[in-house]
């Protein structure tokens, strides 16, 4: 009788032991994961920034886009309408947009 009285009572012991140690784990999986934006979905929030943040480039075309070097965005150009009145003429502008969401405008110095 006392064999088994201290047998259920390493079972409960080690059952509880178990259970906190399978409550106290951590998720490694993030919760909130960027899906992959198209490229469709990359020019429209491109857009929406140059729209925002320079304003005298509109009208503009979609004149390239690719991927990105580390392959979670596009860089996408744009180039405003041939005007011979403007300095320059033509304006060009990069924008990279990344899955995340996150988008910013290139520019380079001379």
């Amino acid at each position: 009788m006392r064999l088994t009285r201290s047998r259920t009572a390493l079972m409960v012991a080690a059952a509880m032991t178990i259970s906190g140690l399978v409550g106290c784990a951590k998720n490694d999986m993030p919760r909130n994961v960027p899906a992959i934006l198209t490229d469709m979905e990359s020019a429209r929030l491109a857009e929406v920034n140059l729209d925002e943040n320079a304003p005298d480039s509109s009208p503009r075309d979609v004149v390239s886009m690719i991927t990105n070097y580390s392959g979670d965005g596009y860089i996408i150009g744009f180039q405003s309408f041939f005007d011979e009145t403007q300095r320059p003429p033509k304006m060009s502008r990069l924008v990279m947009v990344k899955d995340s969401g996150d988008v910013r405008e290139l520019t380079f110095k001379d």
